[in-house]
């Protein structure tokens, strides 16, 4: 423990105090891919689990956390974190032990590592190796102008549909990556930093479905796009260039990034994106204990939701 002393906390109440510190962390470390729907939801949604370390003092200040949730069989770890004066001294294997300990011995683990962890990972827990997720950054204003030449479709923001719109869209989403996530879904357009479009044929059927939300510290004024689900390669990018007019109009100034997987209809964007010259960063490799095979429709998901409180892909 190297003179560390902490306390244990589980599950803490979305009141306490512990979530701003953690989300302030996270903010800090960059890890754009984290969006802030992800520290908006994770503390108050159902399928959350967390082990906490804390200081010995009344405070009970962060000191480090995993965090995970529990849905599909699957326990996706979305956060193992220490604070920086903490880390080295042992007490990040003990919250990870417990929290193990916890996990429900049916589920598999999954988690998205840094390329610098990804081996400790594999050694640890996870040896099984999934995607790797590949992120390419630009200005809104570069992202509207690679979009100009395209032609555009009948859309509507997610946050103007009916009930029945709505409806279709949970429908939509669930066809495309097989899990219920409507609950999800409700929490994530509640935010005031997320909006989203579909797109509709012409019988008003959702043929594509794209969002943003708010990544890494409000200063940076950063946009993370995700999902982006299309019935094909032409309606995906008809969904992106209509999206990049709402993003243009509403966010001039900002960056947008676009976090890629090597899977599904992700390698025809990552063609496209490097055709623009912009060099991709690797955000993760996806790891897991054992095999966890990818539900729904690969060929339609061109960018995944990438959430951990809801994985999708």
């Amino acid at each position: 423990m190297s003179g560390v002393e902490y306390d244990i906390v589980e599950n803490p109440e979305p009141s306490n105090h512990l979530w701003k510190q953690w989300k302030h962390l996270v903010d800090t470390e960059g890890w754009t891919s984290d969006d802030n729907s992800v520290t908006a939801i994770t503390p108050s949604i159902g399928s959350t689990r967390s082990v906490w370390a804390v200081s010995k003092t009344p405070e009970q200040d962060f000191v480090g956390c995993v965090i995970w949730n529990e849905y599909d069989k699957i326990c996706f770890m979305g956060f193992f974190l220490l604070a920086p004066e903490h880390r080295g001294k042992g007490v990040g294997s003990v919250i990870w032990d417990i929290a193990i300990s916890r996990m429900p011995t049916d589920h598999v683990l999954g988690l998205r590592g840094v390329p610098s962890m990804v081996e400790k990972y594999k050694k640890k827990a996870t040896p099984v190796v999934g995607a790797t997720l590949e992120n390419y950054k630009m200005k809104v204003a570069e992202y509207h102008a690679s979009m100009e030449k395209l032609s555009g479709d009948n859309f509507k923001l997610v946050n103007h549909l009916t009930p029945s719109e709505w409806n279709q869209l949970v429908e939509y989403d669930s066809s495309v990556n097989g899990r219920r996530r409507g609950e999800f879904l409700e929490h994530y357009y509640k935010l005031a930093f997320v909006f989203g479009i579909v797109l509709f044929d012409g019988h008003h059927n959702i043929i594509a479905h794209i969002s943003a939300v708010k990544t890494s510290l409000e200063e940076e004024n950063v946009f993370k796009v995700a999902p982006l689900y299309a019935d094909s390669p032409s309606i995906a990018m008809s969904a992106l260039r209509v999206f990049s007019g709402v993003m243009y109009e509403m966010h001039p100034d900002a960056d947008v990034i676009f976090h890629l997987l090597n899977l599904g209809s992700g390698p025809f964007l990552q063609s496209f994106f490097r055709s623009l010259e912009i060099i991709p960063a690797v955000s993760g490799v996806t790891l897991f204990s054992g095999d966890y095979p990818n539900k729904g429709d690969l060929s339609r998901v061109f960018i995944a939701h990438n959430n951990s409180c809801h994985y999708d892909y």
